[in-house]
């Protein structure tokens, strides 16, 4: 399976279904989100709160969906995604 041209390693596909991360949240993160070029060839992109409650307000999400996500991380490295994690916290997306 591919996710915007990129291909999915085994670990990324774990770490997709353990931490319930939508698919879609990926690509809105690979699209919109804040890019880091990091040591060896790898590249970060960074979806911040803001730019979630955008996509909520434009009716993409819904905020059920992203309870307490404060941002959403996803490594790739040339093409194929290596790792996604987010971060939740009190002062996240909020019904």
């Amino acid at each position: 399976m591919k996710i915007l041209n990129y291909k999915q390693s085994p670990h990324f596909q774990q770490r997709l279904t353990q931490r319930q991360i939508d698919p879609f949240l990926v690509s809105m993160c690979l699209i919109k989100g804040d890019m880091k070029t990091m040591a060896r060839n790898k590249v970060e992109y960074v979806l911040h709160k803001e730019r979630i409650m955008q996509a909520i307000e434009q009716g993409y999400l819904l905020a059920r969906d992203c309870l307490g996500l404060t941002s959403l991380t996803v490594v790739t490295r040339q093409n194929i995604l290596i790792t996604a994690f987010a971060k939740f916290g009190d002062t996240g997306i909020n019904c």
